[in-house]
């Protein structure tokens, strides 16, 4: 992965000191400028996501302990403290420009289809044999950016339907991983039996990428997987509320790593390039919507953002075919008022962190365009969440008794 600075080394410094001061717990705030000391001393910056309160549970009896999360999670906040939000950060100080891929669909096709495997012509090859079907997606609601961003007071009972896939949600498994050696080949094999059945038992993800780079196809991608929730995402003219029913989302068997170590093994990598670059030809979704789970997610009951933090940082996008969109503004921010606390911050990098600090920038932006303290603005735009997250819930109730009855 290119893990390159984006930023002067100056003002990754500054950048970085300013952000640990913001953070009370000494602790926490050694363990965040420890992170990001890469940053300043001019290495790459390469901070992958840690796992926040992954949960453990036991497998294959006393012969096999599987440490996995179905979606690895992070309590965000208890609700006591109030969000750390920063100064706003100029654009000058946080977009330096990062290489960016041109947006082109390659044409990738189907070539051969049997009960249990499917053969495309970039090389990818998705085992069938772990299917398992889940709720149709019939249609998901979504939002017009500039309606929202207009603070038209009605957009929440206005949606727009869709039903095809709109983008990519990547995961993490968090199971535990043996050594990736020959003599470990049997455990390996082992552990990953164990994550495909609980994968698909709960319906997780629609693909997951196992340690060998093998594609197995676990919910249909016609139908729902328990991946996303009500997390929130943005393209240039449409505002997603509800990732489980319009992203696809695709896991890789990995734990989070400490340090700069790379979270997924090339085999892992080209399988997740072969397929992303098969889905976008089917569904013709543009990059800028191939996210990572960390960039999406948040806590309705706290609004945080990050309350699942799997690839907050050392996502290989390039290798994967796809521009670094870690700065990108996260919507969650600017659209609904969500904050984020020092927790979150010390899972993250510098990249994501740029992001971060765009959206902050932006909210002042338009509190100041309408004369209100940031403050009313951003109780405001939790509002327009609230009120999106009941209709979405109420629609939700209302097809669940059309099917019962």
């Amino acid at each position: 992965m290119h893990g390159v600075r984006l930023i002067p080394r100056n003002l990754v410094g500054s950048f970085v000191e300013r952000r640990a001061g913001q953070i009370q717990d000494p602790i926490a705030r050694l363990r965040y400028l420890q992170s990001n000391l890469g940053s300043i001393t001019g290495r790459p910056v390469l901070h992958p996501a840690k796992s926040w309160g992954v949960k453990r549970f036991g497998m294959l009896g006393a012969a096999l302990l599987l440490g996995f999360s179905l979606i690895p999670r992070y309590q965000a906040s208890s609700g006591i403290k109030a969000p750390v939000v920063p100064q706003p950060v100029g654009h000058a100080a946080v977009t330096a420009p990062a290489e960016v891929v041109p947006d082109t669909i390659a044409n990738v096709w189907l070539v051969d289809q049997t009960p249990d495997f499917e053969t495309y012509s970039n090389g990818l090859r998705i085992d069938d044999r772990y299917v398992k079907p889940n709720e149709k997606r019939i249609s998901y609601a979504v939002y017009q950016r500039g309606a929202i961003e207009a603070g038209q007071s009605d957009f929440a009972r206005q949606p727009e339907f869709r039903s095809e896939p709109a983008g990519i949600v990547y995961h993490t498994t968090e199971s535990d991983q043996a050594r990736f050696t020959p003599d470990q080949n049997s455990r390996l094999k082992r552990i990953g039996k164990a994550v495909i059945e609980v994968v698909q038992q709960n319906r997780s993800y629609h693909f997951l990428i196992d340690r060998f780079g093998q594609v197995f196809r676990i919910v249909p991608e016609t139908d729902v997987a328990n991946h996303a929730g009500y997390s929130v995402w943005a393209d240039g003219k449409i505002v997603y509320v509800n990732l489980n029913s319009s992203f696809l989302g695709i896991a890789f068997e990995t734990q989070t790593q400490l340090g700069d170590i790379p979270s997924a093994n090339p085999a892992q990598v080209h399988a997740a390039r072969i397929l992303t670059e098969m889905l976008r030809a089917k569904y013709h979704f543009p990059q800028s919507n191939c996210v990572t789970h960390a960039q999406v997610s948040v806590n309705p009951g706290n609004m945080l953002v990050g309350y699942h933090t799997d690839w907050a940082g050392n996502f290989p996008f390039h290798d994967i075919g796809l521009s670094d969109n870690y700065t990108v503004p996260p919507p969650s921010i600017y659209a609904f008022g969500f904050g984020y606390d020092p927790t979150f911050v010390h899972a993250t990098g510098v990249r994501l962190w740029q992001g971060l600090a765009l959206a902050e920038d932006q909210i002042t932006t338009q509190a100041a365009s309408r004369g209100i303290p940031v403050s009313r603005y951003r109780a405001i735009l939790q509002k327009q969440y609230k009120e999106v997250l009941a209709a979405l819930k109420a629609a939700a109730t209302a097809s669940d008794n059309r099917h019962e009855t």
